[in-house]
């Protein structure tokens, strides 16, 4: 990555030979940016251009450059990569679009010249790119003039179009550093880029936009490594639905293509944000306050109002307010009357009118907030003005003092409110400072940084092996591959192989062998329909409970038939599923395998209403146990499962287990597309799965 974005020559193959308004010259666009390295032009016109000879091919170049920028039509791409691999050029960036962007025939042709690359060890970025911007080598490769910037942020941003490269100064608060445009990834993919920044001393903050990925958990090594280092962020479009459709499984509608990029994104710690203006404030605050080491906020503010403000948003962001810092209300109150209280948020305003110390109190509530060890991060919440009537409310000086007397660099956001374009230049200059545009995005900047240092000190994954019954297992899952999938008691079977507990029962094709079933079973018993045909069995009247005598159970087995005949007299049923009824809370666990990343592990609400109220938390497998934990306690349901109000809870150790097992069963089982137990029924002594389908491609 290095000779992409910090070549010491470049050639330019397609170079225009028009110069100016309209002529979209990448040289001419490169010269104008302070670009310092070898410029060599390509056009068979041969010629000058600004300055700079012509060169009528590669081959006629002096020396073998660094990089190779080529902006010919696609047609022509093919034979100017040879021109390169043959001139021993080694980093090739193909500007030109039409290939896996646009038809088939444009994919035939990526895919040609990915080929190639593989086989003579060129690197090659794109194609469909604007490339690559390096301001602190004044280095663009944009054919459209971009300003050089003045001043940047020592962020790198890794795209997958060159909208988000050339809006990044709108997009990211300030211009950015670095960028990198892999287009349409045929060779060097979002998780290179990665790597490179990585152990790039020059970025702090990686900013990521990706519509898709191919290489899934390429990416979770290379982000996991880098979100240990700094802050990653990332802004994934194109939030389809197309993986929720329905499925055969409550997985395959439960666990969509949105919901498994969450879930691969918290388990390579990368920070995520929704829209561009989120990206803009968590770029904001990272690039400026650095990470916050708890989640404790003191606030200080010039209104009540503001305050309380403030108190919501931290709620809603996941922080609290932390306790104010010892001796500060006394020194406060000092010679005010006994109605001003002072508490966390600490409202400044009463403070300073009545005692004539506006300035004072802000920098004595600021200093020992900064220094507090029960204060993580700070929010100052005040106003500006250029009046010269109040020249005595400027708290700049206040800050500055504050920050030197702190000793640290704990973060602090500010909402400075009316003229505030007036204050943002002068009190960003303060080490450790943002300014943001409402007391919410301030809040959610100090979230920002509390979820980053989460994100680098995250603990990873150690998943346990179970004892499995390998004989049987693979007996079952023999056939399972074959017809594609098992249902009922063979799915119960091979997953009680992994150690997963399902309560006794058995299938039976007639009422003899269901009556004999029922003899060496306890009842009372649950009497339902089997097979491929009635997957949701509570739509066909399939399911009769509390059976307790062997004529109830031929009751049963009569009524459901009924209930089949009235919906569908054609169809046939091949067998009944008879168990032991087990009581508890009812659990969905699940698998699906995303193309991606890999088996996804859901698990939530189980029973009829799985679907209706979507309560369902995600994981990628591995899953370890303090991960099954943390799955579990993110339900909405986890009150019910901990038990309220005297009910007694689940096993929820149980509950725990069955999901590593369930997570080891994936590991081993490569194959399976989809999985459901539903229900697991969670109980006070364990758990047990009452149904369970398994599918393969």
């Amino acid at each position: 990555m290095h000779k992409f974005m910090d070549p010491a020559s470049v050639a330019l193959i397609g170079t225009p030979r028009r110069t100016g308004a309209g002529a979209f010259n990448n040289a001419e666009m490169m010269l104008r940016y302070g670009f310092k390295g070898r410029i060599y032009p390509v056009n068979p016109a041969g010629g000058e251009i600004l300055g700079m000879k012509v060169y009528p091919a590669v081959a006629d170049i002096p020396e073998t450059v660094d990089l190779a920028v080529i902006s010919v039509g696609r047609d022509r791409v093919p034979a100017a990569f040879e021109d390169c691999v043959r001139a021993g050029i080694r980093r090739v960036l193909i500007i030109s679009q039409g290939f896996a962007d646009s038809d088939e025939r444009g994919r035939l042709l990526q895919e040609a010249i990915a080929r190639r690359a593989r086989e003579t060890g060129v690197r090659v970025m794109g194609p469909n790119t604007l490339g690559v911007v390096n301001n602190y080598r004044h280095f663009n490769t944009a054919f459209v003039e971009i300003p050089f910037p003045e001043r940047f942020l020592p962020v790198s941003l890794i795209a997958q179009t060159g909208f988000i490269q050339v809006a990044s100064r709108n997009l990211a608060w300030r211009d950015i550093g670095k960028a990198i445009d892999v287009g349409n990834s045929c060779d060097i993919d979002i998780a290179e880029a990665i790597d490179y920044l990585a152990d790039d001393p020059e970025t702090q903050v990686i900013v990521i936009h990706m519509e898709g990925l191919k290489r899934g958990r390429a990416f979770l090594e290379s982000a996991d490594r880098a979100g240990r280092k700094k802050p990653v962020i990332a802004l994934k479009t194109g939030r389809s639905t197309a993986g929720a459709r329905a499925a055969l499984s409550h997985s395959g509608s439960l666990v969509g293509e949105d919901q498994v990029y969450d879930a691969a994104f918290r388990r390579a710690g990368v920070l995520r944000v929704r829209s561009s203006a989120e990206m803009r404030d968590a770029i904001h605050a990272l690039a400026v306050l650095g990470d916050m080491e708890g989640p404790r906020v003191g606030v200080v503010t010039v209104t009540g109002a503001g305050g309380i403000m403030a108190a919501d948003a931290c709620e809603e962001q996941g922080l609290t307010l932390g306790e104010i810092p010892a001796g500060l209300r006394d020194q406060l109150l000092q010679g005010l009357p006994d109605w001003i209280h002072v508490s966390n948020p600490i409202d400044i305003w009463p403070i300073g009118m009545l005692g004539n110390r506006y300035e004072t109190a802000w920098r004595l509530s600021l200093t020992e907030c900064l220094r507090s060890p029960g204060i993580d991060g700070v929010l100052a919440v005040f106003f500006v003005t250029g009046s010269a009537l109040h020249g005595e409310l400027n708290l700049e000086q206040a800050f500055e003092e504050a920050r030197k007397a702190s000793g640290n660099q704990k973060p602090l956001a500010a909402w400075p409110y009316m003229e505030s374009a007036y204050a943002v230049e002068r009190f960003e200059r303060i080490p450790g400072v943002a300014c943001f545009d409402s007391i919410e995005q301030a809040v959610q900047g100090l979230a920002w940084c509390r979820r980053s240092c989460q994100a680098k000190n995250r603990p990873s994954p150690s998943p346990r092996s179970f004892a499995v019954d390998k004989a049987k297992a693979a007996e079952l899952a023999a056939k399972g591959k074959k017809e594609g999938v098992l249902l009922g008691q063979e799915a119960l079977e091979l997953l009680g192989c992994y150690g997963i507990p399902a309560v006794r029962g058995a299938e039976a094709k007639s009422l003899s062998a269901l009556l004999a079933a029922a003899r060496g079973l306890n009842p009372p018993f649950v009497l339902k329909l089997a097979g491929r045909a009635f997957l949701h069995k509570s739509e066909w009247g399939g399911i009769v409970t509390g059976i307790k005598t062997l004529g109830a159970l031929k009751a049963a087995r009569k009524r459901i038939a009924g209930n089949v005949r009235a919906k569908d007299p054609a169809l046939p049923i091949e067998s009944f599923h008879l168990q032991e009824q087990a009581a508890g809370r009812e659990i969905l666990l699940g698998l699906k395998r995303d193309p991606v990343f890999g088996h996804v592990l859901a698990c939530g609400q189980g029973g009829i209403y799985t679907e209706v109220f979507r309560d369902v938390s995600r994981e990628l497998v591995p899953v370890d146990g303090p991960s099954a934990r943390a799955m579990l306690e993110s339900l909405k349901i986890w009150p019910l499962l901990k038990g309220v109000r005297g009910e007694q809870g689940a096993d929820v150790e149980a509950l725990v287990e069955a999901i590593e097992r369930l997570s080891y069963f994936a590991s081993e089982n490569p194959g399976v597309a989809e999985l459901d137990i539903n229900p697991l029924m969670a109980a006070a002594d364990g758990c047990l799965a009452v149904d369970a389908r398994i599918l393969w491609e």
